[in-house]
């Protein structure tokens, strides 16, 4: 159910595994809030300040088009972000050239035995050359996973979709607006201290494209509300009330929200030997979260208080074909961010007080101008070489930013709130973190035969003010910290880093009915100010698959193969046994999967297959650490994969 799981099927990809539909995108080292990931080009912003629905979250497998991955640098057009670029595109209507209106459909049902689980949903349209009308809708459903030693506990899921959109178009002119409200109910993230009871989400998206003489012009607007609310009691028993280690800890629930708007506008006309492109684009986010006890009902925590993080960006970009060998590529993007937050409070005793400690804290957080500017400079310039009908050289420089989010500058007191890490520390910001800038360079080279094919990159990426945790000096925030379950919390600062491997995509036709494709990455991240390596980095890891094709049928079988990860945070990793940070080595698997798909008329298609056919027990690197004592997991161990699954398709289209 969880479209982020694709990921890993793209070179330098793959997903952060924080729960069944809570998956977030990576690319080549950078995660989270580094990524510029897009819903139908809509920027999506978080629920909740733990990332229990990163973006991804809101493209159930069952109206998922397609996920288009940009590879290695993106264009300063794509938007803000210093991470990479990753649009997922919903099933959508279609004009037709006829006056007569037309009814289409494109849905589907999948079972699958490794959760006892099913989804179904899809979209039904009714088009003509002028309008189109769409009603999609979506239900996943699930039990907790299975694995070689029994079940992961939490790890059940359950979501509801439905939708409408409606375009228009006249001449060169088209306008559109959809409409989708999302129900996530009580869905397990074993990793995170919380789970899932509810996301309450409504999305809106309005856009147009025309073209008015030689100007093409696009034009967007949306607007997402989230409610969300997360606990630790409804899967979980009193006894999983554990910090990883091995603090108790009472009851919580966490009532979140969030808004945001976002535009954006840009014209492209001819320039030169190519076009320039003119644009300019915004978001308006804005984020509350408070804790509550469901035992002391004058408890509370005001975490996020009208916590928000506005930018206005403006963008140039050309692409050139300077002459037949060589095509050139400059974009220049400004962005201003501006952030800021309420006060807050807290009462934290059973008496109804607070305590010493954690007043100083808010004290000090209300007493701060935490009002705050980033004027932002990004900046692309990409080379192809044309050497011959069959091989393009690519290089590639740019310059990206990233402010702070809201979590890293206004967190005040220590909590497990840090974006979904997920290494089982407790987290508070600081206020005057600088943005991260990264300076990357990139060569790549694409050999492209008849029947064979060959796309290797090489990258380097240095990232200097990079955030991430390091070890807290303040004795107030430690002796909060202790209290909260964690007597070494951790405090988001400003580092240097750098990200530098490999990944290639191929393939080759063996003959007209049997095809071989792989794809394999490598990443490396370290810091550049002390000895220690970048926190939940992929390991060396690929895939290989064979495809015997016929008429109306296809088969593949597939290998995973994931090297052990060595190169582990001592910051970031948390040894549960001990309360010490410690390395913790993630071994390497090799999984086998086999799936097919048949075909038998024009529109229909039925898929069936096994992963992890050998029932292996594994765990991705990638994936959190297990915090549900009622499970057939250790607590404090990397949450499993799943085991064995058998699962089937069928989809229908017309």
């Amino acid at each position: 159910p969880d479209s982020s799981g694709l990921l890993r099927h793209v070179p330098g990809a793959s997903f952060n595994d924080n729960g069944p539909v809570s998956g977030q995108a990576q690319y080549r080292g950078m995660y989270g809030p580094r990524m510029n990931v897009r819903i139908d080009g809509m920027y999506v912003n978080s629920g909740g300040p733990n990332w229990m629905d990163p973006p991804l979250h809101y493209m159930p497998s069952s109206l998922l088009e397609s996920i288009e991955v940009y590879r290695g640098i993106a264009p300063v057009s794509s938007g803000s972000g210093i991470g990479g670029y990753i649009e997922a595109n919903t099933k959508s209507s279609r004009f037709t050239a006829g006056e007569e209106f037309s009814f289409h459909g494109d849905v589907s049902m999948t079972g699958r035995s490794v959760d006892e689980g099913y989804s179904v949903g899809g979209l039904l349209s009714l088009a003509n050359r002028n309008h189109r009308f769409q009603v999609l809708g979506d239900r996943d459903d699930g039990g907790d996973l299975e694995f070689g030693n029994g079940e992961i506990a939490a790890t059940e899921h359950e979501r509801d979709i439905y939708g409408f959109g409606y375009g228009y178009r006249t001449g060169d002119h088209e306008a559109g607006f959809d409409y989708r409200h999302q129900d996530t109910g009580n869905t397990g993230t074993p990793s995170l201290p919380l789970d899932i009871a509810f996301f309450d989400t409504d999305m809106f998206r309005g856009d147009y494209k025309g073209k008015v003489g030689d100007v093409k012009i696009e034009a967007s607007l949306n607007y997402s509300d989230i409610e969300h609310q997360m606990d630790n009691f409804s899967l979980r028993t009193p006894t999983d009330f554990f910090a990883l280690n091995g603090a108790a800890v009472d009851p919580r629930f966490v009532n979140a929200s969030s808004d945001s708007l976002g535009y954006s506008l840009n014209g492209t006309v001819p320039f030169g030997n190519g076009d320039l492109e003119l644009g300019f684009d915004g978001k308006l986010d804005e984020h509350n979260a408070t804790v509550f006890n469901p035992d002391q009902a004058s408890f509370f925590v005001r975490n996020f208080n009208d916590a928000t993080h506005d930018e206005y960006s403006f963008f140039a970009e050309t692409r050139q074909k300077l002459n037949e060998l060589f095509d050139l590529e400059l974009g220049i993007r400004y962005t201003r961010v501006e952030t800021d937050a309420d006060e807050v409070d807290a009462i934290v005793t059973p008496g109804g007080g607070i305590a010493p400690p954690v007043a100083i804290l808010r004290d000090r957080f209300n007493a701060t101008d935490r009002s705050r500017e980033d004027d932002n400079v990004d900046w692309v310039a990409r080379l192809d070489y044309h050497a011959n009908e069959n091989l393009t050289v690519e290089l590639g420089f740019a310059r990206k930013t990233r402010s702070p989010y809201y979590i890293e500058r206004y967190a005040w007191i220590p909590l497990e709130v840090n974006a979904g890490l997920g290494d089982g520390n407790n987290y508070v910001g600081d206020i005057n973190l600088d943005p991260e800038v990264s300076h990357q360079v990139e060569l790549g080279l694409d050999w492209q035969f008849d029947r064979f094919y060959f796309s290797p990159r090489g990258f380097y990426r240095r990232v200097d003010d990079y955030i991430q945790g390091v070890p807290v000096t303040d004795p107030t925030i430690i002796t909060v910290g202790g209290v909260n379950g964690d007597a070494t919390p951790l405090q988001f600062a400003n580092v240097d880093a750098e990200l530098y491997g490999a990944d290639a995509n191929w393939g080759i036709m063996l003959s007209n009915r049997w095809q071989l494709d792989g794809v394999i990455s490598y990443v490396r991240g370290k810091r550049r100010d002390i000895d220690d390596n970048l926190y939940r980095i992929a390991p060396l890891n690929g895939n290989i698959a064979l495809t015997h094709h016929r008429a109306m049928w296809q088969t593949t079988l597939e290998g995973v193969f994931v090297a052990r990860q060595e190169n582990i945070s001592d910051t970031n990793t948390l040894d549960p046994a001990n309360a010490n940070n410690n390395n913790n080595d993630t071994p390497g698997y090799v999984l086998l999967n086999f799936y097919g798909q048949w075909q038998p008329k024009a529109g229909i298609s039925l898929t069936a297959g096994i992963e992890n056919i050998l029932d292996r027990d594994y765990a991705n690197h990638l994936g959190g650490f297990n915090r549900v004592t009622s499970s057939d997991v250790p607590v404090g161990v990397k949450v499993p994969g799943p085991g064995r699954n058998f699962f089937a398709k069928i989809s229908y289209k017309w």
